[in-house]
């Protein structure tokens, strides 16, 4: 009886320690224990995005006035990662890099902006999304319907060179800046939760005052 007591007495002690241990460095961890590996939440401050040759930012406001110039709404930044600010993609091509990957297999989340009925639009644009220079998906953009708000891509280890993973997105249009991303993220899973909270400077809750100069407003629209 009494070694069923001690022993007893052993594994409640090696319970709370492995809970203490949990408690102690769990937060250390959380990040190597994470399926999300990087998020560009693409926000106004993010001006090194400018050197991967991203246009600018756009506020949901901002966007939802382009759109009306060609009768169509812009739908919501989608989750998890909310915060209405967009940058967009350049017809010379823009792109996001991701360093010291070290597993065979991600999956990478592109956040759209999309519209309601980008079909009935004058607007001829085709967004070319490669990676390693390797073409992996294309849209045109009468195809940014809320269907295409989050395309979700497998990154197997053909598109990781030297532990770095370069996703080049590339327009092809008359004028460009046609296709805007709300966020991108790098995961091991297929899935996002509903919600990834990202701390938000100042700058960030503002409006961007001036819409993007090559953002172009049509010479002539019929309704």
């Amino acid at each position: 009886m009494s070694e069923i007591i001690e022993t007893m007495r052993y594994m409640i002690f090696t319970v709370s320690m492995i809970l203490l241990a949990a408690m102690l460095y769990g937060n250390g961890h959380s990040q190597e224990l994470s399926p999300i590996i990087k998020v560009y939440q693409l926000a106004p401050k993010d001006s090194f995005l400018v050197q991967w040759n991203w246009i600018t930012a756009l506020d949901y406001k901002k966007i939802s006035d382009w759109g009306k110039v060609y009768y169509c709404s812009v739908n919501y930044d989608d989750k998890p990662v909310i915060d209405n600010c967009a940058w967009f993609i350049s017809k010379y091509g823009s792109r996001i890099v991701f360093e010291n990957l070290t597993e065979s297999s991600y999956y990478l989340h592109i956040n759209f902006v999309t519209f309601d009925h980008p079909e009935k639009t004058p607007i001829d644009a085709l967004c070319v999304i490669s990676c390693n220079n390797k073409p992996v998906k294309q849209l045109a953009f009468s195809e940014m319907t809320i269907k295409n708000s989050t395309v979700v891509l497998n990154i197997t280890r053909e598109f990781i060179v030297n532990k770095t993973l370069t996703v080049e997105f590339k327009e092809y249009s008359s004028a460009g800046g046609f296709f805007g991303v709300w966020d991108i993220l790098l995961s091991t899973l297929d899935t996002l939760p509903d919600a990834i909270e990202m701390k938000k400077s100042e700058p960030e809750q503002k409006t961007m005052k001036q819409p993007p100069a090559k953002l172009i407003k049509p010479k002539s629209i019929k309704k």
